[in-house]
């Protein structure tokens, strides 16, 4: 009889668990080449001279390609930790008319963010998810839309 109770109690817990993190086909700690793999001939590995290293963060950007999604089209890329080699964050960019679509992506998969701002002079409107990881979104009217997803204490 109590067992029957715990399977329930059980099954409660899993469908409130939040979203999982990690970013579209990416998982965080893949090396550049599974990213590249994973992506399906949407990104590539940058050459040597093409890399964006992140000064005192210890991160450089080494792949890049585009993100495609229904109508959401975003320019990405994928940087990883200098130390081990794993991914840690993803950038993304996309025309100003992307921003309704992205930040409609961002609310079904990790609901409401937990951090609102709002710039009055240039009415420009930040958003943010601490959980389940770090995602920053920057929506400034007639500009890019400007997002970044990192893994959790990067």
């Amino acid at each position: 009889m109590r067992r029957g109770g715990l399977v329930p109690a059980g099954l409660l817990a899993c469908l409130a668990w939040p979203a999982q993190a990690h970013w579209e086909f990416t998982r965080w700690g893949m090396t550049q080449q599974q990213v590249v793999a994973a992506s399906r001939g949407t990104t590539r590995a940058l050459p040597p001279a093409e890399r964006r290293p992140v000064p005192n963060a210890r991160i450089e950007y080494r792949a890049a390609g585009e993100f495609r999604a229904g109508t959401l089209r975003l320019t990405v890329a994928f940087a990883f930790d200098a130390r081990n080699g794993g991914l840690v964050c993803v950038s993304a960019r996309g025309e100003a008319a992307q921003a309704d679509a992205l930040r409609a992506r961002l609310e079904r998969l990790f609901g409401a963010p937990q951090e609102r701002g709002r710039d009055p002079a240039s009415g420009a409107i930040t958003l943010g998810w601490s959980r389940p990881d770090e995602i920053d979104l920057h929506i400034s009217p007639g500009r890019p839309v400007v997002l970044l997803h990192c893994a959790r204490g990067v």
